[in-house]
């Protein structure tokens, strides 16, 4: 009781006790007043007025009455983790966090103070920090299923994904119908490649609960992904929808699966929804303070360079923009947004519509761009086959385009151009190897282009490359400005070489190889060959590119593909571990092209 003050009966006490207990906040704040009114000196009724506006959302009255609480109990620990909530709930973080951190100083094992000043922290982005809070909460309560899933998440941000995943286990063991566990599971799941394991965990979880919108949301997304159940994917994400209709992301993710079943209206719609909903994605630097921003520019509607891991973790902003057809753009937001562009627009083919919609963009915005469109703009197959084949050292396919009309003529005549057979056909736009075919006679070709007459092709000159052995190589090389950065060797008995499909996983001399390669590249390029990779990537006249390619017989560079469609990602899959520390160096120099773009922009403002 405080000094002085009028006794509190104890009937008054007890009823505010009582409707605590039962969690009647309008009840609890409404006797509450009574008692503040009346008591205005007890802590009592302050105590419960706060905790009652807190729990009813009220978070703005909850500040100014939480705040009187710890004048009046200043060493009250419960009271500063409370006045913390309230303070997150008004996005004043850094009066939160002080809040936080007094709690836990007035009280060490007050688990909850620690739990909530790691999701404050992890919010921020500060995830060691985070991760340290959330380790006390569990130490403190390993009873509590939920500080062991929020130092799963933690971690998870960390990239510690095995800790993660011990974190959820550990949460689920302790609560079996724990559905945001069970959801987190399955996401770091998905995030390890184990996708069989991460379906199972999420349809788990929405059998424990049909109308868990994270869930829904992560299986939608896994599944549309993985391309294996596109029915499934749609209803999950149309149910999330109904729950949520003005969730951008499930949006997004349900143009993404309309895009693949080419509904390109239903999907633009989708895409303009999500759009007007959010006008950028942003990734917040992983510290407090950026160091600059980056404006990525991308699109649903053609071939796009793959960056989640080349953007990932970083010091700087990311800020994405989807350029729609006939969309119209906030210059004045994105140009504030833009320390530096990068145009992730890269298919030269499928993008040629949309590329002068981006050039434009990036002219309007005006600030230094990595991958202009103007220079994307001419790096289709057969014009990058014509600017290579006068590289010394350097073997390029004939490569030629044609209308699907055009290609089934030559193919009843028996000839087309210049070309012998063997001869390869693909799609023009494609890539991965999606309908690329080798054939051997005119007949075939025939059938192959009858089968979508309307469609642009590629037909290229097919070369054996093979090494002495009698087994194709593929190597992937990321070319950063000068630098020549190795990626990986894929090695195949087939002469269309995609590492998923080669058995490198079951050779140990395969890695070991690849290894090498990664590790020393003059181990297979030589300085002539070097420079050959060197010319590949000022011909392309971009910034950031990969080559893939291969060496004959006689030593001469074998470019298949010159570009910035080329994929790069770390890897989740203990087998191939070894590869992180070169993949890493990629990801350095991407960040360091980025800052050499900002300086470079400054001195010309």
């Amino acid at each position: 009781m405080n000094h002085g003050a009028r006794a509190l009966p104890a009937a008054v006490g007890t009823e505010l006790v009582t409707l605590f207990n039962a969690g009647k906040w309008p009840q609890l704040a409404s006797a509450a007043r009574r008692v503040t009114a009346r008591y205005p000196r007890h802590l009592l009724g302050w105590r419960a007025l706060g905790k009652a506006l807190l729990m009813s959302g009220k978070t703005r009255d909850a500040v100014d009455v939480l705040s009187r609480v710890v004048t009046l109990a200043p060493r009250e620990a419960d009271a500063h983790n409370d006045l913390g909530l309230a303070l997150c709930a008004q996005a004043r973080q850094p009066e939160a966090e002080a809040s936080y951190r007094r709690a836990v100083d007035l009280d060490p094992r007050l688990a909850e103070a620690h739990c909530n000043l790691g999701n404050l922290l992890n919010e921020l982005r500060r995830f060691d920090e985070a991760a340290e809070c959330h380790r006390h909460a569990v130490a403190l309560d390993p009873s509590s299923a939920a500080y062991r899933n929020n130092l799963g998440n933690a971690l998870r941000a960390l990239g510690a994904l095995d800790e993660a995943e011990a974190c959820y286990r550990g949460a689920i063991a302790l609560k079996p119908d724990y559905v945001d566990a069970l959801t987190n599971l399955g996401v770091i799941l998905e995030l390890q490649a184990n996708w069989g394991a991460a379906k199972e965990v999420l349809r788990l979880a929405l059998r424990r609960d049909p109308d868990a919108r994270s869930a829904l949301k992560a299986l939608g997304r896994l599944l549309g992904r993985l391309t294996g159940d596109d029915d499934e994917a749609v209803r999950c994400l149309e149910r999330a929808l109904a729950l949520k209709a003005d969730d951008p992301d499930t949006h997004v993710e349900l143009g993404n699966i309309l895009m693949r079943q080419h509904a390109v209206d239903a999907a633009l719609t989708r895409f303009r929804y999500a759009q007007a909903l959010r006008p950028l994605i942003t990734w917040r630097a992983e510290q407090a303070r950026a160091d600059f921003s980056v404006l990525f520019l991308d699109t649903p509607v053609a071939g796009s360079t793959p960056v989640s891991y080349l953007a990932g973790r970083a010091r700087y902003d990311r800020h994405f923009h989807c350029v729609l057809p006939d969309g119209h753009a906030d210059i004045d937001m994105l140009r504030a947004k833009a320390d530096v562009v990068f145009n992730m627009i890269c298919n030269a083919d499928d993008g040629a519509a949309i590329l002068p919609q981006a050039l434009d963009l990036v002219d309007r915005i005006g600030r230094p761009t990595v991958n202009h469109p103007r220079l994307v703009m001419s790096t289709d197959r057969a014009t990058m086959a014509r600017r290579l084949e006068d590289i010394p050292g350097c073997v390029v396919p004939r490569t030629a385009r044609a209308s699907g009309v055009e290609l089934a003529e030559a193919a009843a005549r028996g000839a087309f151009e210049q070309f012998g057979l063997p001869v390869l056909v693909r799609p023009a736009g494609t890539h991965g190897g999606r309908d690329f075919e080798k054939f051997d006679d005119w007949a075939a070709v025939a059938a192959f282009v009858s089968a979508r007459p309307q469609d642009e092709y590629y037909v290229i000159e097919y070369l054996d490359y093979r090494s002495p052995d009698g087994l194709f190589r593929k190597y992937r090389i990321i070319l950063i400005d000068d630098e020549i950065l190795p990626y990986h060797l894929a090695i195949h008995d087939h002469w269309m070489v995609h590492y998923y499909k080669t058995e490198m996983a079951s050779h140990a001399w395969m890695r070991e190889e690849e290894e090498r390669f990664l590790r020393d590249i003059a181990s297979v390029f030589g300085p002539a060959q070097r420079e050959a990779l060197r010319a590949v990537g000022v011909a392309t006249g971009l910034d950031y590119s990969g080559v893939d390619c291969g060496v004959d017989r006689d030593g001469a560079v074998v470019v298949f593909e010159a570009n910035a469609a080329m994929l790069v990602h770390d890897e989740k899959d203990k087998t191939f571990a070894y590869k992180n520390q070169y993949i890493h160096r990629i990801k350095d120099a991407f960040d360091a092209m980025l800052s050499r773009r900002l300086t470079a922009g400054q001195r010309l403002r």
